[in-house]
């Protein structure tokens, strides 16, 4: 990967929905470069997946994560249940308190539940230890992978009111398997002209339904380490000026926080493990209060963190 590479793999995690003619625009090369370029990124693994990051509350979906230890044996008939799984987002292999961390979805708390406890009762005698709880909200800076003295701060954005019907759920449907389909493409697929789809489409982004365009990345292959931190806090008043500030740090790749639970995750991207000392030194001097419990590795991801399937049922 040379400067360029770069340049196009954080266009295309900003958005991934980016024209080519327009992504050669701002990375300063031909419209055939460019192209060759993704392609290559491609074709090496470096992007795995195009994403659309949609919100399933919307849908009138819930979520929920689970960390797991699963007996060394029984993992690669794990991952591929996972793979399969029309239930379940996001999917990283750890490595230290966790060895898989995921999300699972249904229509109620009830639901994801019952759903979690099929899976475990498939895998009980090889699941060592888990934990379970409940999502609050999710937050992803993934563009920091390519500049990381990129801070991106907290937007609140106006959404439009828009009940979405059957076709809308296509389009969503479509887009969240690949991020750039055209809407020519996507209008074949759903019998819809293409102005048709390029209006709902918008339609869909305005009203919130719609979050973001981004990639699955492996990361290994950028030279770089991703770690989950768990922290707990004794002053929960405290907690918004903290995800605000984790929101702002160059290095701080996702934030999740979890229904009635003290304690909060989130990522750290670094080139190497003497640079998340510092880093978490910055963090643990800025708010004293909080006390990190958990640290993990990031081994893989192979799950995008795009919607299950199930939630377009």
């Amino acid at each position: 990967m040379d400067k360029l590479d770069n340049k196009i793999l954080l266009e295309l995690m900003q958005n991934a929905r980016i024209p080519i003619t327009t992504l050669a625009k701002k990375v300063r090369t031909s419209r055939e470069v460019a192209t060759y370029r993704v392609q290559r990124l491609k074709d090496e693994g470096i992007i795995q997946d195009f994403v659309t990051e949609v919100d399933v509350t919307k849908l009138g979906y819930v979520g929920a994560a689970v960390f797991l230890v699963i007996k060394t044996a029984r993992e690669n008939d794990f991952k591929e249940t996972l793979k399969k799984a029309t239930d379940i987002s996001w999917v990283a292999q750890l490595c230290g308190v966790w060895n898989f961390g995921l999300s699972i979805f249904g229509k109620t708390n009830d639901d994801v539940h019952a759903k979690f406890i099929k899976l475990y009762q498939a895998f009980k005698s090889d699941i060592i230890d888990y934990r379970f709880t409940f999502h609050k909200r999710s937050l992803f800076f993934y563009e920091k992978y390519f500049t990381l003295e990129l801070k991106r701060s907290l937007k609140i954005h106006k959404v439009m009111e828009y009940k979405i019907n059957k076709k809308d759920k296509q389009i969503l449907e479509l887009l969240s398997k690949n991020a750039r389909m055209d809407a020519t493409e996507i209008g074949r697929n759903i019998e819809l002209t293409t102005p048709a789809v390029i209006h709902r489409v918008k339609k869909l982004e305005k009203s919130g339904y719609i979050k973001k365009y981004s990639m699955l990345v492996d990361i290994s292959k950028l030279s770089l380490l991703q770690y989950s931190i768990l922290v707990t806090t004794k002053n929960i008043s405290v907690q918004e000026k903290f995800v605000h500030y984790l929101s702002e740090h160059p290095s701080v790749s996702f934030i999740a926080e979890y229904v009635g639970n003290p304690f909060l995750e989130f990522g750290i991207v670094v080139k190497n493990p003497y640079e998340l000392r510092k880093v978490l030194q910055q963090i643990e001097e800025a708010f004293p209060d909080n006390r990190i419990t958990e640290v993990s590795l990031f081994q893989k991801e192979f799950v995008s963190v795009g919607p299950p399937k199930c939630v377009f049922e």
